[in-house]
């Protein structure tokens, strides 16, 4: 579903050029630079033993040397989730989607983390087993809101895609006994930048939904879910597994050149804002994905994955999907 030119939030004014000093951008690269050479070292291989209780998420054996895991955030101990949060914003400098200049002011080493609150983040990482180092991530963001506020409250907070997008994207799904604290953003889906093109680069993606699946139906309180997206990238692989979004056309996103993440709205194409409720039937497409990981194959073999959960998109639901008319 497509819905065109919907406004609803007032947009910030963009802090003026004099409000950030000048500085030398050799410094700033070098710094930039630095802080991805650090990151690219860490090694998460014990993560697995340090976490607190059971995860959310956890793949089986894919004999690919790949494994994921999904947690909730207070089960990660403190120094590891600045490691996660450190190759978050590694991973963005490299694509230039966040400002290395405001990286270097602050003389940030990860991303900040957010507030403590009522419910909680979930993290989904994926480790090359031999080395330990992550090579892929992708997160689920809570609501601010402390307590659990209906969709269409004007109290509620907003959402980051929201914020940046100027749009309403939830409040259409208000209904009874469905809160702020049932709704989820996707956020940070992203791969090893650097990582070199083997077999591994095509399932790091995959594995990563499977623990995203594996995690929202684990947790039990995640009904909807939102972000912004290219055409071709995440809202491709959500198409894929079942998800039907409200996609807002025609937004013209901004963030204040205040803000880290200013730069990922300052491209050519940006990206759309979208939200969908949970498929009914997630468990069916998150199987297909797993036996699929685990029948092997390499980068041409995703084009088998992708036919494989459009067949089950036309099985479990019928022939008319937007996904299936694009497949």
């Amino acid at each position: 579903m497509t819905v065109t030119g919907e406004r609803a939030i007032t947009a910030p004014d963009s802090a003026p050029p004099s409000a950030l000093p000048a500085l030398g951008g050799s410094e700033i690269r070098r710094f930039a630079e630095s802080i991805i050479s650090l990151h690219g070292r860490l090694s998460f291989g014990r993560l697995p033993d340090a976490i607190d209780g059971e995860p959310l998420f956890r793949s089986t054996d894919t004999g690919d040397g790949l494994l994921t895991l999904s947690l909730r955030e207070s089960q990660i101990p403190t120094r590891y989730m600045k490691g996660i949060l450190g190759f978050r914003l590694a991973q963005y400098l490299r694509l230039g989607w966040i400002s290395d200049e405001l990286v270097y002011q602050e003389a940030l080493y990860h991303e900040p983390s957010g507030a403590p609150n009522t419910v909680e983040n979930i993290h989904t990482v994926t480790l090359d087993e031999a080395s330990g180092r992550i090579v892929g991530y992708i997160g689920l963001v809570c609501s601010l809101d402390e307590k659990p506020m209906p969709l269409d409250s004007p109290r509620r907070s907003r959402f980051p895609s929201e914020s940046a997008h100027h749009v309403d994207l939830v409040s259409r799904f208000a209904e009874p006994g469905l809160t702020s604290h049932h709704v989820f953003e996707i956020k940070r889906f992203v791969r090893e930048v650097d990582m070199a093109r083997t077999d591994q680069r095509w399932r790091v993606p995959w594995h990563l939904i499977l623990g995203l699946c594996g995690a929202a139906l684990a947790d039990g309180s995640v009904r909807l879910v939102l972000g912004d997206s290219k055409e071709h990238g995440a809202l491709r692989h959500f198409r894929l597994i079942g998800f039907d979004p409200v996609v807002v056309e025609n937004t013209e996103p901004r963030l204040a050149r205040s803000e880290l993440m200013w730069p990922s709205y300052n491209q050519q194409i940006n990206a759309k804002p979208f939200v969908a409720p949970l498929p009914v039937r997630l468990a069916d497409y998150a199987e297909v994905i797993r036996s699929s990981l685990e029948d092997g194959g390499g980068g041409r073999y995703e084009r088998g994955l992708a036919a494989r959960l459009s067949a089950a998109r036309r099985t479990l639901c019928g022939p008319t999907s937007q996904s299936d008319k694009e497949s």
